[in-house]
């Protein structure tokens, strides 16, 4: 192939995906934030649709909007208290946003019949002073479809970020080695496919390593050891088709005596 061909080639695919790390950095900010911090955004969410759901509970009731004081206080309380620790308990707070969609829903149904009852039971046959009956019913009803409804449009909103990144963890990762062209045009063409995730590049130049070709850092060879236990390294992409032989079976030797498979760039 030209080597213009090649140049416009390798060109094109950097744009392309200096495209794609745009449209990931315009991602919403919560999708980098810990799982914690998630869990704790998604209780508050549930938190404030127990008390959403009530109040149109006792709209739907009574025909007319109602303060939220003591009257309405109690049972969104109530909602708040049961519903969270079921909710835990049923696992709708391990995996949040991964696995949205339908199977989610049904999850949340699970819960939700769980909820209902206890609810129903409190309301209906307990009571709550000022509460009506029928509040028992319809609340349940309503928490069930605010709930299922944000995870449906957390689906729509983050689940392509989420696909994504999960595709990419499951990826085996690999080292190149040799930041030159060769090797720039690999992890350029490997980027844009979905086969293998690259971690770097291995270099033997000194004055290269700790610098930053593409968005991969390039490391000395020397860490290796420390890239396959911190980044799961899998494989190294021998880049390096003008090398000499001699040079290229003493790295083949060198990488042969760590746990990673290795794949040779053909001239």
């Amino acid at each position: 192939m030209p080597r213009r061909l090649i140049t416009r080639d390798l060109r094109d695919s950097l744009a392309f995906e200096h495209v794609k790390r745009l449209a990931r950095s315009s991602a919403p900010p919560i999708v980098n934030l810990p799982r914690t911090a998630k869990q704790v955004i998604v209780l508050s969410v549930d938190a404030c649709l127990c008390v959403l759901a009530t109040w149109l509970a006792f709209y739907l009731r009574l025909d007319e909007f109602v303060r939220i004081d003591n009257e309405l206080a109690r049972p969104a309380i109530v909602s708040i208290v049961i519903a969270l620790p079921i909710f835990g308990a049923t696992g709708l707070y391990r995996v949040i946003f991964k696995y949205t969609g339908w199977p989610a829903i049904v999850e949340v149904g699970k819960a939700m019949t769980l909820y209902g009852l206890i609810y129903l039971t409190i309301v209906m046959a307990v009571g709550l002073d000022g509460t009506p009956r029928t509040i028992g019913v319809i609340q349940p009803l309503l928490l069930f479809f605010g709930v299922a409804g944000s995870r449906l449009l957390a689906r729509l909103w983050l689940g392509e970020v989420y696909r994504e990144q999960w595709q990419k963890d499951s990826q085996p990762r690999s080292v190149i080695y040799g930041a030159g062209t060769a090797g720039n045009q690999l992890a350029a063409a490997l980027r844009n496919g979905n086969e293998m995730r690259v971690i770097g590049f291995l270099d033997d130049e000194d004055r290269l390593h700790g610098h930053v070709l593409n968005g991969l850092r390039i490391f000395a060879p020397d860490d290796l050891p420390d890239l396959i236990t911190s980044k799961n390294v899998t494989h190294i992409l021998l880049a390096m088709p003008s090398v000499s032989r001699r040079r290229r079976n003493e790295i083949l030797e060198y990488v042969s005596r760590y746990p990673v498979a290795v794949r040779t760039l053909p001239s």
